[in-house]
């Protein structure tokens, strides 16, 4: 009888531990998420810093550059931007601008003063379906708003809604040359406006 008892009783522990284990693994798992998505942020913010010092030191001549980024590499070129509106007079170095699921939280950032950086035109291409920039910043930031997911409300950023091509933050890789012909970034279009691209 005690050995019936010891053994229901390793069973039942048994299945006990097994069913802690699967969140104790999801928990170690988001930790590990957390801080390996914090040094990317972190570093990305570095580079636009560095993209910025770059820019105004010349090195591109005397013309002015078009920047398109994807995901962290779109928040690098937002942090230039911030940076180069801290400068005087630094807008004529930045001729279009493209974001393509872009990390960048819409309410705690100076949109218009990045803005006022670009001459022409300034894009940001979301994804209704892009997941992955959700569970990267999680609900928090998702409730202030996010460029990578939704149009950002400031006048003259152009908002392109592209989720009918994104099925996932790692679709942009392979749908990015596609973006870029449709958006015809060499034609003028004096008005600014969300559009819905139909590919």
């Amino acid at each position: 009888m005690e050995l019936m008892k010891h053994g229901a009783m390793m069973t039942v522990m048994s299945a006990l531990l097994t069913a802690l284990a699967w969140p104790a693994t999801l928990l170690a798992a988001t930790d590990f998420i957390d801080s390996t998505w914090t040094i990317a942020i972190d570093r990305s913010d570095k580079a636009g810093k560095l993209l910025a010092e770059v820019l105004l030191g010349g090195l591109q001549g005397n013309r002015p550059v078009t920047l398109v980024g994807y995901s962290l590499g779109a928040r690098v070129i937002y942090k230039c931007l911030e940076c180069l509106a801290e400068t005087e007079s630094s807008a004529e170095l930045i001729e279009r601008v493209v974001l393509l699921g872009a990390p960048i939280p819409i309410k705690d950032e100076n949109w218009e003063a990045a803005r006022e950086m670009v001459s022409g035109r300034f894009v940001n291409a979301y994804s209704r379906n892009d997941w992955m920039l959700g569970v990267a910043f999680r609900a928090s930031l998702l409730s202030q708003g996010l460029a990578g997911i939704q149009p950002v409300d400031i006048p003259g950023i152009q908002n392109v809604d592209v989720t009918d091509l994104i099925d996932g933050h790692s679709s942009y890789l392979w749908a990015t040359q596609k973006i870029l012909d449709q958006l015809e970034l060499d034609s003028y279009y004096p008005v600014y406006n969300s559009i819905l691209c139909h590919f």
